[in-house]
Order: C-alpha cells, then structure tokens, then sequence
C-alpha cells in the first residue's frame, strides 16, 4: 500500500524531475540554477525516495561540518580569520548537489556514502590540524605531526604509531580546488608576483603561491618534501621547504620508475627519509604497528580490484566522479590509517555484488558510450563527468588516477614490505601515468580495452611541458585502434585560461559533429557558470 502511495505522489510531481523534463523537452537540469552560478533554486527533485535520502545525507554532511566547529570553536575562527582558503569550504554542500546531479537509485547512495566518508574525516583533520597549528600558538599534537607533501604515501609513516602524518597540499591547495574554481588563481597570482613565469603548470603555482602567502598551516618538528610527481613540482617544493621554515628531507625517488635500477634507489630513499624522522622525533619503526596499517591498506586494495571486475560490465552503480574521488581521498589521504573507510569498502561491495546480480543499469540505462578518463584532471571542474553523462550520456567507467599504487604489501617481511611500500611511492597521484615513461602514457589503450570502453576522454594539460609532446601520437593511435578520442583542454586549476564552458565545448564539438548524436539534456549543453563555486 505504502509503495502505491509513493508511486502516485512520484507519477504526479514528475514533471518536476530535471531528467523528465529534459527527455520530454520542457527543460533540464540548468532550469534549477540561477544565471552565471552554482546556487540552486531549490533541491533536485529525483522522487520521493530518493530526494528524501539524498537530503538526509545533506544533513549528516552538515552535522560533521557542525561538529568539527563546535570540536575546535575558537581554532576553526582564527583559521577563517587567517586563511582565505577556509572560507572556500562554506561551498561545500553545493559542490556535493552538483556532483550528483542526475544520480538516483543504487548509484545515488553509493555516491553519498563515499562522499560521507569524506566530509567526516576531512572536516575531523580540519578541526585537528587548526588546533595544534603553530601560527595559531600550538598544541598539544603540534610535535607529533609530521608535515609531509601530499604525493607521498603516507602509509609509511603507520610504523610511527606515536606520529600523525599530515598531508601538506590537502587543505589549502588540493582539496579545495575541487570546490572553488576561484580559489586557486589568487595563489597563482601570489607566485607570478614573486616572479614565478606564467607558463608553468597551475598547480605547481598555486601550491607555490600557498607557500609564498604563508596559508600553509605550520605543524610538526619537520617537512619532508618530493620531486613528485613531475620536474615543476621539484621547483615547488623548494618555495616550500624555503618558506616553511622547518628541517626538510627531500624524498626524491626514481622518475622513470620502470627501469630495473629503480626500485633500489627509490628504496633506499624511503630508508634515508624514515632515518630522518627517528631521528628528528626520537622514535623508532615499529613493523607492528606498520603491518596492521598495511592489512587495512590491502584489504582496500583488494576490494578496489573486485570493483575493476564489475565496472567491465554494464551493470556498475559506481561510475564517474564518486568512483574517482573516494579512491583519490582514500589512497592519498587515508592510506590504511582509517577502519571506517574499510567499513564503507564492504559496504559499496556488497552493494555492488547484489547490483550485478539484479542487473541494475545506472542513469536508467541513458548511458551511450563507455569512456575511459585519462590525465590528470582539471580539478577546478570536478563535476564533469557528472556532466558527460547527463548531457551526453557518456559513463566515465574509470579515471587514471584510481590506477595508482593497488599493489598489495608483505605483512610478514619488513625487507619485501619495504620493497612493497616503494613501489606503491613510485606510482603516485599523477606520477605514474603522466610522468613515469611512455609506457606508462601509452598503456591508456591497454586499460580502455580491458575495461571494454568505446572512448578515451584525455585531459590536456596545456601547461603541462612533460605531455605536450604526445598530443598527435595520441590522436594517431586513437584512429588506428578504433577509438573515440577526445581531447579536453585546461589549465588544471586555472579557470581564467580555459573555462568550464570551454571544456565542454571540446565535447560537444565531438559529439554533435564527428558522431551526429543529440544530447540528452539540451538545457546543459552551452550555459555560463563562470560566477559558480
């Protein structure tokens, strides 16, 4: 009866439903939004069930943003007071609406329990890292935190069960440009000021203007800094050693990662930076206390390669930009450290099983085209493969960044643990793909076939010195094998070079001219959203 009730209701406010109105030529997704911007009218109507779920997960990520001022009131003030970037996570709620327009059902609530699992444990590292930052007077934790740049695995730092290993770059510089697209150009402004030439990549920009603005939060007893992942980076991280003001220890491991005289290198690297710290803090390695980490790192490892096993079929409720994020978040930031995401990892599986069982199409079924997205990504547009698929019906099967570093870790033999741990160094955020040989470039084709896509979307970086060059060899391979093939131009974290509406213009230059198709939602197609968050 209770069914019945929520059928009618639904069958009766469906012309409310964007996706409705967009298969029936009324309207769209973009009707909810005011001119040039982020805000939304009202909240997406998906039916009963699913707009009711989808606000009660509004509510849960508000209650963790709730707690993590009411945890640290008078540090998470002085961080608004002190730090731009802080003020950027107040359009957090509407960064998560736009994420997951268009999702509803098993993919629905598959997306917000990642994004969950993000909000609290960010909103909790927040809270933490304020509270003991140093411009702020210190705390208690402050000499126990270790400053580290964010590309390295930090599950190294597990075996100092006393220490807390602090990403860098997550906070003010990584993480937030996901949320504002107008965040980030300040700090690169901030470093062009210093004299920084404008042609360098954004990130390596902004992450220098961070340092050069003193937004970084001051923590720990020292900073260990990389080359990763690319040879820019390596200038950045001498702005940040400079300007933090801490003993450093540059963990510089092997660039092109494939060749056999590598691994000892880079493995003895990670020797010579954990010396550093034990000695720096007066601690020693416990393989324990590394090991129970390195279970917990595993067991996410090896769900996330059962993932692979379902996203090869049609019948994946975990696609597009949820897929991506977590995975990005949980490998860079978690790193075995946290049980609760291991909770969420069962959980989505499980789902997952069950989904393929029943033979659940996500987006209804409106899929077209399976893709692989490849590069790294313009971060400030972090929403667009929600946008692909709404107005283009193209599913973004699997990002290039979710192949980074699945290899398991010895949990018995601290000489193959170590070499274990490395490998996982070598195949970081980006590094691995967009810098570590071209093999690495070359094999996207391996993995778009694997994963049966029809479609390569590549980011191009048009500030990237290191993939320029592969451009037309790209374009060349994508004809002789069969692909479609779409280039995609950003400036990473840049919007005033290349807007979103640009990037979206690449596409659907593509799609209405090479493949005569019509789009699903015309109404998102050309909009302005440059005012957006």
């Amino acid at each position: 009866m209770f069914d019945k009730v929520i059928a009618s209701i639904d069958k009766k406010l469906e012309r409310f439903d964007p996706i409705w109105r967009a298969e029936h030529g009324v309207g769209g997704q973009r009707d909810r939004y005011y001119d040039k911007t982020g805000v939304a009218k009202y909240r997406e109507w998906r039916g009963c069930r699913d707009t009711f779920y989808d606000y009660t997960c509004w509510l849960k990520n508000l209650a963790s943003m709730a707690q993590m001022v009411a945890s640290a009131p008078v540090a998470c003030l002085k961080g608004f007071w002190e730090y731009r970037w802080m003020g950027s996570y107040l359009g957090t709620f509407m960064f998560i609406d736009r994420l997951y327009e268009g999702y509803r059902g098993t993919e629905l609530r598959i997306a917000h329990m990642h994004m969950h699992a993000i909000v609290q444990s960010l909103t909790k590292r927040i809270a933490m890292i304020l509270s003991n930052d140093e411009r702020f007077g210190g705390g208690p934790l402050t000499d126990r935190m270790v400053a580290m740049d964010e590309t390295i695995a930090s599950i190294m730092m597990q075996g100092y069960k006393d220490l807390i290993p602090i990403p860098l770059q997550t906070l003010p510089e990584f993480i937030i440009c996901d949320v504002d697209q107008h965040i980030e150009p300040y700090y690169i402004d901030v470093a062009e000021s210093f004299g920084l030439p404008a042609d360098v990549c954004s990130r390596c920009a902004a992450e220098t203007g961070v340092a050069l603005d003193d937004a970084y939060p001051i923590v720990g007893k020292v900073l260990i800094s990389t080359n990763m992942p690319c040879n820019a980076s390596e200038a950045t991280s001498m702005f940040q050693r400079r300007r933090y003001g801490k003993p450093d220890f540059a963990a510089t491991l092997a660039m092109q990662h494939n060749e056999p005289e590598a691994l000892p290198f880079s493995k003895q690297v990670l020797k010579d930076c954990m010396a550093f710290v034990e000695k720096e803090y007066n601690v020693t390695f416990d393989w324990n206390s590394f090991f129970k980490a390195a279970e917990l790192f595993n067991e996410q490892n090896t769900i996330e390669l059962e993932k692979w096993d379902f996203f090869k079929t049609p019948y994946s409720p975990l696609t597009g930009i949820s897929e991506t994020l977590y995975k990005l978040y949980e490998w860079q930031s978690v790193n075995g450290s946290d049980p609760y995401f291991n909770e969420v990892d069962r959980k989505v599986i499980e789902i997952m099983r069950q989904a393929y069982k029943d033979k659940y199409q996500p987006f209804g079924g409106r899929t077209r085209h399976r893709a692989f997205l490849w590069g790294p990504s313009a971060v400030y547009y972090t929403d667009f493969p929600t946008w692909v698929q709404n107005c283009w019906g193209i599913n973004i099967v699997l990002n290039m960044d979710s192949t980074m570093g699945y290899n398991m870790i010895n949990t018995e033999d601290p000489e193959q643990a170590m070499d274990d741990l490395t490998r996982i160094a070598e195949k970081t955020t980006m590094r691995h793909m967009a810098v570590g040989g071209w093999d690495n470039v070359n094999s996207v084709w391996d993995w778009a076939k694997s994963f049966n896509c029809d479609m390569v979307l590549m980011n191009d970086n048009i500030a990237c010195k290191g993939m320029l060059g592969v451009h037309a060899l790209m374009e060349e391979q994508a004809r002789d094998l069969g692909f479609h093939f779409i280039f995609i131009e950003h400036d990473l974290e840049d919007s005033r070079t290349v807007s979103r509406q640009n990037m979206r213009d690449c596409v659907n230059s593509y799609m209405s001219v090479v493949l005569g198709e019509e789009p699903l939602d015309p109404t998102i197609v050309e909009f302005d959203d440059s005012e957006a968050y």
